[in-house]
This record gives structure tokens, C-alpha cells and sequence, in this order.
């Protein structure tokens, strides 16, 4: 008994020691045209700054799910027809190729979308 006070006083200690992003509570952000090309082009540079651990490619396999799953739902006009097997590294060099200095502050998803539309018409 007369040690459960040292005890305590180490783990409570060990809570400072974030081990993962889920452990630092981080408020929202929006990830910008200008900042989703500078994580990008600095791989495994990402533990701090505004959106600690980023990671390029699962943030592009989010999109590219979610706008698949939601493709069939969407006006004529406003499809992409993507390859079956659109790997990230991909889209990411048709987005490099994109002229993105006018879109610096714009959502990044948004951008990729209208990339998709642009790059893989249906028509």
C-alpha cells in the first residue's frame, strides 16, 4: 500500500507519451491544395505540422472509394470513369501534372474530384 502512490504517479507520467494520432486530440482540419502537395512531395515528414502523421496514400484511397461508391449516383455530367485498378501513385501523377497554383487554398478533395472528372471523362 504505502507504493500505490509512486504507482500512480508513473502511469499518470506515461499519458504524456502520445503514441499515436488517435492520442493527441487534434481539432479538425482542411486539407488545402498547397498542403496535400507539400506533405506529399516530403515522404514520412508528416509526424508534426498541422495534420500530424498525414498519409498521401490512404487520404487518396479515401477518395477514390468513396467517390466510386458514389458514382453511379451522380448526374451524367458529374462522373468519372476511372480505371478498374487506380492505384494512388497514379492519380497522384495526373494530379501533379494539373496546374494547381490558382487552387492553393481550396479543399484538396474537391480539387482531386474535379481532377478525376477532367483527367477520366465518361464521354
Amino acid at each position: 500500500m504505502k507504493y500505490l502512490p509512486l504507482i500512480f504517479c508513473l502511469l499518470m507520467s506515461t499519458r504524456g507519451w502520445a503514441a499515436t494520432p488517435l492520442d493527441t486530440h487534434n481539432p479538425q482540419q482542411v486539407i488545402t491544395v498547397d498542403y496535400f502537395f507539400e506533405a506529399c512531395t516530403v515522404i514520412g515528414e508528416t509526424a508534426y505540422g498541422m495534420v500530424p502523421h498525414f498519409d498521401c496514400e490512404t487520404y487518396l484511397y479515401g477518395i477514390l472509394d468513396t467517390y466510386q461508391a458514389v458514382n453511379a449516383a451522380l448526374p451524367v455530367t458529374e462522373r468519372a470513369c476511372l480505371p478498374a485498378k487506380l492505384a494512388p501513385w497514379q492519380l497522384y501523377e495526373a494530379l501533379s501534372a494539373i496546374d494547381s497554383s490558382t487552387s492553393g487554398a481550396e479543399n484538396a478533395a474537391a480539387f482531386i474530384v474535379k481532377a478525376l472528372r477532367n483527367v477520366y471523362p465518361c464521354q
